[in-house]
């Protein structure tokens, strides 16, 4: 088994000595290299100070240097070497609410319904299309009735036959006016211009919480996959044999870091830095934006420029082949401060470790999957997920901030494209 080069570097760093324990579990270790003056190494939260870990998030060489130095026998001789056994005790490391477990419980033990009357609130805003006199057929649907139950198909996790049931609860309390059919949420969820509607819905259900991201005016984006049901099979000409793929489901995202509220949404097979500059713009039409944060995938001088134009300042590191000699002032101002000023920037840049925490949420709550099989409906059901994580951050800045919750507020309501 190859060992892993940290874990080597640490192994030497650990021999060498000279690490000096500082205070229950935080430790100095003193620097390979020698060109810093050392790093404080916490195992409690599994963290370090140096600028690998800031900007990698892993275990650095410095991490495996404390945990040998404390596994290893030391003896105490004429020479003066000790010899001990230490024993490390290390806490797992556990979420801990703004305002404590009270509120936490509070808003867990009662998101469902409130999430049930925050969607009720929010599809009340899609007008539904004028019928023309005469036209023929069974009366339409309501659109906002519609995504409900679509939405409500997805929060239960279910086949569309078994969330019926829900379905029906949701009518007898007053959240619907009838129980749907299956097949309508079926075809809620295949109708292209559902698309649109859960997009605007998901921005305006972001928008209460403008308030709470503003104050920090931090954001980030990144994407991630959701797995799909289908398998598809082809003959490969070149290699003679019957091969499959799993398509997946990819989904851009910009969350605010400081509640994990999705502000801006695309789901798309598009690569991520095209997609980083529209996210941007899409945010700041309702929030104060002062950083924004995104991987190296996002570096460019297109979205360095673009958000610079929302009076932001972007934090996205640069590649091991980047050059600082660009024409745009905007990417050389930006290379000196990766270069130059590197525990600023990582301080800055890990906010962006929140957007894998935000699709955490989603997909621990809603699922990693996508039950449906055409890949409209795939899309539409990725949006619903988004949706309902937006309205769950809602029901708890409710029970934590004390926030009141009104939705278009300053946009005329939601006008359904009809089918």
């Amino acid at each position: 088994m190859e060992t892993n080069p940290r874990e080597a570097k640490g192994r030497e760093l650990a021999t060498r000595g000279n690490i000096k324990h500082v205070s229950e579990a935080r430790y100095a270790v003193p620097s390979l290299s020698g060109i810093s003056q050392g790093y404080v190494v916490d195992l409690v939260d599994s963290r370090c100070t140096c600028p690998d870990y800031e900007l990698r998030g892993g275990t650095c060489l410095h991490q495996h240097a404390v945990m040998y130095w404390l596994a290893w026998e030391r003896d105490v001789a004429a020479d003066g070497v000790v010899t001990e056994t230490a024993t490390v005790v290390v806490k797992r490391q556990t979420y801990r609410p703004s305002e404590g477990w009270s509120t936490y419980n509070a808003a867990s033990t009662h998101e469902k319904e409130r999430v049930e009357v925050l969607l009720k609130s929010l599809c009340d805003g899609i007008e539904q299309p004028v019928r023309a006199a005469g036209t023929p057929g069974r009366k339409p649907l309501p659109v906002g009735d519609a995504v409900f139950g679509a939405a409500m198909k997805v929060l239960t996790t279910f086949s569309g036959r078994r969330a019926s049931t829900e379905i029906r609860d949701c009518a007898e309390r007053g959240q619907i006016a009838n129980a749907m059919h299956y097949n309508s949420v079926f075809r809620t969820l295949e109708n292209p211009a559902t698309t649109a509607i859960l997009t605007r819905l998901i921005e305006e259900s972001a928008a209460p919480l403008a308030e709470l991201e503003n104050a920090a005016g931090q954001f980030a984006t990144d994407s991630t996959g959701f797995s799909t049901a289908v398998y598809e099979r082809y003959f490969s000409v070149k290699h003679q044999k019957v091969k499959s793929t799993h398509p997946w489901v990819k989904l851009h995202a910009t969350v605010g870091t400081l509640t994990n509220v999705v502000t801006a949404v695309k789901v798309s097979d598009e690569a991520d830095c095209p997609v980083m500059a529209e996210l941007a713009v899409t945010t700041a039409r309702r929030f104060k934006m002062r950083e924004m944060s995104g991987d190296k995938a996002y570096l460019s001088t297109k979205n360095l420029e673009a958000i610079d134009a929302l009076g932001a300042t972007a934090f996205i590191p640069f590649k091991i082949n980047s050059v600082g000699n660009s024409k745009s002032e905007l990417w050389r101002r930006a290379f000196c401060l990766f270069m130059l000023r590197r525990e600023e920037f990582a301080k800055h840049y890990h906010r962006r470790s929140n957007v894998e925490t935000t699709f955490w949420m989603i997909k621990s709550k809603f699922g990693s999957a996508v039950r449906s099989k055409l890949a409209t409906a795939q899309v539409n059901e990725v949006l619903c997920k988004v949706l309902l994580h937006n309205l769950t951050c809602l029901v708890h800045a409710v029970e934590e901030h004390e926030i009141e919750v009104e939705f278009w507020k300053s946009a005329l309501a939601l006008m359904a494209v009809a089918s």
